[in-house]
């Protein structure tokens, strides 16, 4: 059966950072483009020649609302891709609607009202939704997450990530990984702070203490200088860097340093390339194991819910070291 999906949203991430030509896949459109049994059918901008322009590159029709969108095409997917501060107003909105599942892109709301709101709204409803935290859908990550969980690294010790633009727009992708990987979030002591993206979104550095032991230090980088989003973590028995936004993963081991006889140290096994720039594909593959055999979605929407509840307290920590 072939699903038809739709992209709410012709920008960057729903439709311009690539074409069908590019070797990544980045944008939702190329995602399903690339995807077996899906088929294109429309794209959604209030700025319609924006959704006619990603309708020319990627095929179906353009639109310039939902309700325009729904009262002539059969929907079952469909991607969310508006800016942050319009997710709540399009998630009341599709759940109006006939569609089956919804690709929604991070992070899912900004607030513990919109959380709360939202949450109780789709629990009632039939409607799937995937949330887009990238690194969730990278394969090599995913074994690294199921090697911390089988504890073949041991306890883990301690650990930095770096990011910008934003707590809650770009620092929730980190906050998420962690929650990921390592688990919940306990204390949180806030040291600094930076708008470097949005007035109203600073990025926040926090030392986090996690429920299952450890300690990470999250710390932001003004984005003004350079785009980063690396974290470095230390176990027992291993060290596991992320680089290149995902990109690229070192792996070290403990042993017996080469030239020191009598120290051991982290020494390194190997550095591979990951599959970040095709986690779009793996989360459409994702969306259709879901909708056609019912296997898990790799980033619920209660998953997302639980990271922003995790951001508003690291941001709340903050205000309140301000006051």
């Amino acid at each position: 059966m072939t699903l038809k999906a739709a992209v709410i949203g012709a920008g960057r991430i729903g439709a311009l950072l690539d074409d069908p030509n590019s070797p990544h896949i980045l944008t939702h459109a190329h995602g399903y483009k690339a995807s077996e049994g899906f088929e294109i059918v429309g794209f959604v901008d209030r700025e319609l020649g924006k959704a006619q322009r990603a309708a020319t590159c990627w095929g179906g029709k353009a639109f310039s609302s939902i309700e325009e969108l729904f009262a002539r095409q059969d929907v079952d997917v469909v991607s969310v891709c508006v800016p942050d501060e319009l997710h709540y107003e399009t998630l009341s909105s599709l759940a109006k609607r006939p569609v089956r599942l919804i690709f929604l892109e991070k992070p899912p709301v900004r607030t513990a009202t919109e959380a709360e709101s939202i949450g109780a709204l789709y629990a009632r409803l039939p409607i799937r939704v995937l949330v887009n935290y990238t690194r969730r859908f990278v394969p090599e990550i995913r074994r690294i997450g199921l090697a911390i969980t089988d504890n073949e690294y041991g306890d883990f010790l301690s650990g930095t990530g770096y990011y910008g633009k934003g707590l809650m727009h770009n620092g929730s992708h980190m906050v998420d990984l962690v929650r990921f990987l390592l688990g919940e979030v306990d204390e949180i002591e806030p040291t600094d702070e930076l708008a470097d993206f949005y007035d109203d979104d600073p990025s926040v550095s926090a030392l986090l203490s996690l429920e299952r032991g450890g300690r990470f230090y999250l710390k932001h980088i003004d984005c003004r200088n350079y785009d980063i989003f690396e974290l470095d973590l230390l176990f027992e028995k291993k060290r596991v860097r992320i680089s290149d936004l995902g990109a690229v993963i070192e792996e070290y081991s403990v042993g017996d340093n080469k030239i020191f006889k009598d120290c051991r140290t982290l020494n390194k096994d190997r550095s591979y390339s990951t599959e970040h720039r095709r986690a779009m594909y793996h989360a459409i593959t994702n969306i259709r194991s879901n909708l056609e055999r019912d296997e898990p979605l790799a980033c619920t929407l209660q998953d997302s819910l639980a990271t922003v509840t995790t951001c508003l307290r690291i941001s709340q920590a903050g205000s309140k070291s301000k006051a």
